[in-house]
């Protein structure tokens, strides 16, 4: 179809943070179709599409997970060993590279 966004759906992680928020108005000024997984509410983005998660909640991101292409994640560094977590799942869900 004319006019349908090509670009890569985008899920970020700790897309609400400090640096998230960042990344999160980035992607969607970029034209892309823009996930976040919030803990806390997210910043006013047209264009965003928010789950509530945890990390622990495995099933719930991988079926996020199959409907993205990228992953970016800016979780803050006393979570860093809990992005093993997002790989994990990445694995399960099988549809984006490593």
């Amino acid at each position: 179809m004319e006019g349908e966004n090509t670009k890569p759906k985008i899920l970020i992680f700790g897309g609400t943070g400090y640096l998230g928020k960042y990344m999160a108005k980035a992607s969607v000024s970029s034209g892309h179709n823009t996930f976040l997984q919030k803990i806390q509410e997210p910043p006013s983005l047209k264009s965003t599409r928010n789950f509530r998660g945890e990390l622990d909640e495995h099933e719930k991101i991988i079926s996020i997970l199959k409907e993205v292409g990228v992953v970016i994640s800016t979780v803050a560094y006393p979570q860093l060993l809990d992005q093993l977590k997002i790989v994990d799942a990445i694995k399960v869900a099988g549809n984006i590279k490593i």
